[in-house]
């Protein structure tokens, strides 16, 4: 019996990845239909909504090797089996350190200090090394994530199109200072990548469109507890779902607490954006916070380095016997797709 076209392609949006890539060989109306941009969005967008749909993406040094390694959980009821990834040999002759950095439509950006940054969608196993930036800089210029800037705080910014395959100057002021007390604080959600920064004296979250090209600052959530101290009080932000959220926690507590806040809209009503959701804590044995995973896991990195996963619905936590170097573990959460950075 064969099924109508829309029904058959109705269908095949709700396959996972690996099961389209082998339905590719199945006949030649299916390929070009898999290969087709309308296809591939409205796949994402089907995938995106489906129960259990998350992976986990962890990035760590080898405690041996030294080298880098990111691996794949999968929230699929197994055991929490990590499986490593292949990556290419660049990475580790040329990248040094590597920063997990997005997703944009299953497709994520590789960081490596101080001027390396590749294309990868771990679906479909392709990698894309951006050429470098060309466009001439301040002397003495350092790069953090696609933003240069010089001794003097004079941000220049370079954007990558990837229809072009080139950067290109982004002209206008950048109207915060990006704060290094946490180096791990950015974020790409919804288009818009973010920063932990400084507007004059007010902490902020300093966004910058994709889209639109366009920088705005959200200033930090009033009543929160003071940076610094003798507890070297501290916060990071991290993704959450479709917002973005703050963790304010003592470094130097043993069982730490962590306050969590979540923002309504980048910009909008400024500090009344924020809602405080919960605190969960005291926890101990915990270092730092590196995501939030399904529902109700928040995700640590333990005092011993190794990835634990606590849940707020039973309050327990589950050491997952992943150990990196200290200030290593790393963690992103990725939905699949068969986007390509050719496509996008």
């Amino acid at each position: 019996m064969n099924l109508p076209e829309d029904l058959t392609i109705e269908i095949l949006t709700r396959l996972p990845v690996r099961s389209l890539i082998r339905f590719k060989c199945v006949c030649k109306s299916w390929n070009i239909h898999l290969k087709n941009p309308r296809f591939i969005s409205k796949h994402h967008q089907t995938i995106s909504h489906k129960d259990g749909s998350e992976v986990l993406l962890v990035s760590r040094r080898d405690n041996v090797t030294n080298k880098r390694v990111v691996s794949m959980l999968r929230n699929d009821g197994s055991d929490n089996t990590l499986v490593d990834q292949d990556l290419p040999t660049f990475l580790n002759e040329m990248f040094g350190h590597v920063r997990l950095i997005g997703p944009c439509k299953g497709v994520i950006c590789l960081f490596g200090f101080p001027d390396n940054i590749a294309l990868w969608n771990p679906s479909i196993r392709e990698f894309k090394k951006l050429p470098l930036s060309l466009l001439p800089r301040p002397p003495n210029a350092k790069i953090l994530f696609c933003v240069s800037f010089d001794c003097r705080l004079l941000y220049q910014v370079e954007i990558y199109s990837s229809k072009t395959n080139a950067w290109k100057k982004y002209d206008n002021v950048v109207p915060a200072n990006i704060m290094y007390y946490n180096i791990w604080s950015t974020v790409y959600k919804n288009e818009n990548f973010c920063w932990w920064a400084q507007e004059r004296d007010v902490e902020v979250i300093l966004s910058f469109d994709m889209s639109k090209e366009t920088f705005q600052t959200t200033p930090l959530p009033s009543g929160i507890d003071v940076l610094g101290g003798q507890q070297r009080i501290t916060r990071v932000i991290l993704p959450v779902k479709d917002s973005i959220a703050l963790i304010v926690y003592r470094l130097q507590e043993v069982q730490k607490v962590f306050d969590i806040w979540v923002l309504n809209e980048l910009g909008g009503n400024g500090a009344e954006g924020w809602i405080k959701a919960t605190s969960i804590g005291p926890l101990s044995e915990v270092e730092r916070p590196l995501g939030f995973w399904n529902n109700d896991e928040f995700i640590l990195e333990s005092s011993s380095r190794e990835l634990v996963l606590y849940n707020s619905m039973n309050q327990k936590i589950k050491n997952l016997g992943v150990y990196g170097k200290r200030d290593r573990l790393e963690v992103l959460v990725h939905k699949e797709s068969l986007f390509s950075q050719c496509i996008c």
